[in-house]
């Protein structure tokens, strides 16, 4: 399909074109680099970012201690890691923060220069602590807590939720090395037909069955 003469001199206006003895090698490096980038999206599982699955976090072996340590916290049953760590205040928000996260967390795992203990930064903290309120928004107001919890008004209002309640959801152990490896299998990197029951296991089972 022919461009349309405007939009051909816009691009030669504005030097988008090449010469012509330059373009068979500009369009080999632009399809190479839209090739590439669609790489490394598939590699990287990007669009697993766009769902709530706490599996995704996973993605990065470094989040394995925050992911196990939610996974055995009673937050399992009741949010996942966007219930608290994005914002919720509206959609477009919510997905820009993640991106901007997201992208954060991406330049900093693939140069390598991810720290022993993950601490959330400024921004990150805010989005949680406005997640406490939100959910816990009866305990937070409620007026008889004053009666047994000393300065709970003032501890409520200036300080962080998990200065006092230090291990929800993620307990004492956060850093790399003092945390188990994953062993729960990945849905995004595990065959199909994964199961946690061994073969030889299923095959006794449906023999038990059978023979009863």
């Amino acid at each position: 399909m022919a461009l349309p003469n405007t939009f051909k001199r816009f691009l030669f206006k504005s030097s988008l074109i090449p010469p012509r003895n330059w373009r068979k090698a500009a369009i080999v490096l632009v399809a190479t680099i839209i090739g590439l980038g669609f790489f490394i999206l598939k590699m990287s599982n990007a669009a697993s970012y766009l769902s709530d699955d706490p599996q995704a976090c996973v993605n990065c072996h470094i989040m394995t201690p925050q992911y196990i340590t939610w996974t055995h916290s009673s937050h399992r049953e009741v949010t996942d890691c966007n219930s608290c760590h994005v914002p919720h205040n509206n959609v477009v928000n919510k997905y820009y923060f993640k991106a901007m996260d997201g992208l954060y967390h991406a330049s900093v795992f693939t140069a390598r220069m991810e720290p022993e203990v993950i601490v959330a930064k400024q921004a990150s903290a805010n989005v949680i602590q406005n997640n406490c309120i939100r959910c816990h928004q009866d305990q937070v107001t409620d007026a008889k807590t004053e009666a047994y919890v000393s300065d709970h008004m003032e501890n409520r209002t200036g300080r962080t939720c998990w200065e006092c309640h230090r291990e929800v959801p993620h307990g004492r152990v956060r850093s790399l090395s003092s945390v188990g490896a994953q062993i729960e299998p990945i849905k995004e990197y595990s065959p199909k037909d994964l199961s946690i029951v061994p073969s030889w296991l299923k095959e006794s089972m449906d023999n038990s069955k059978t023979s009863k």
